[in-house]
């Protein structure tokens, strides 16, 4: 499952950084549709909705893209938002049907199960660095076998303590389920 989502404007103007657990809520609330051209079928009024996006079944590898590429009618830019990118990530808060539709299938899903679907490990990001008109790609990842982190940079590898998990350049962030 791939998501991409937004650094929310908030972040970008305000306060300089985000937690990446900010911008899935933001990517999951109700936004109202207002003046969408629906109308009741009963009335034939134009009815104000809301929609909303939640992850109904939860993917063994789990890819999230940070729209860090910002364009408005006036400008294009590239954010730069410093993102708090944690290594373990709970996706149940992102996923409340997933979580009724486990509980009507009990038999086959206990809640220990479900509550581990939902849990994963970072396992790799993309950083890009550079600007809108070109840039680098660099990328870290962890060997699942021994859990060594490394930075793979074009032709050149080296070994990391640990990933840049609060970083201004993350793009795409890779986890794996627990």
């Amino acid at each position: 499952m791939d998501l991409s989502i937004s650094i929310p404007r908030k972040a970008v103007r305000y306060t300089g950084y985000i937690d990446i657990n900010e911008c899935l809520s933001s990517y999951t609330a109700s936004e109202k549709m207002e003046n969408c051209g629906y109308k009741c079928s009963k009335c034939k009024a134009v009815d104000h909705m809301e929609k909303d996006m939640t992850i109904f079944r939860f993917p063994k590898i789990l890819v999230i893209h940070l729209k860090r590429f910002y364009q408005s009618t006036m400008r294009r830019e590239k954010l730069s938002t410093t993102v708090n990118i944690p290594q373990t990530l709970d996706m149940r808060p992102y996923a409340p049907y997933s979580s009724k539709f486990s509980f009507a299938f009990l038999f086959i899903i206990d809640h220990s199960s479900k509550q581990k679907a939902a849990s994963y490990n970072l396992y790799g990001i993309s950083h890009h660095s550079g600007t809108l008109n070109g840039g680098h790609y660099i990328g870290e990842a962890q060997n699942l076998d021994t859990k060594a982190w490394y930075n793979c940079n074009d032709s050149h590898c080296s070994k990391l303590s640990s990933p840049d998990t609060s970083s201004a350049s993350a793009y795409v962030l890779f986890y794996i389920q627990n």
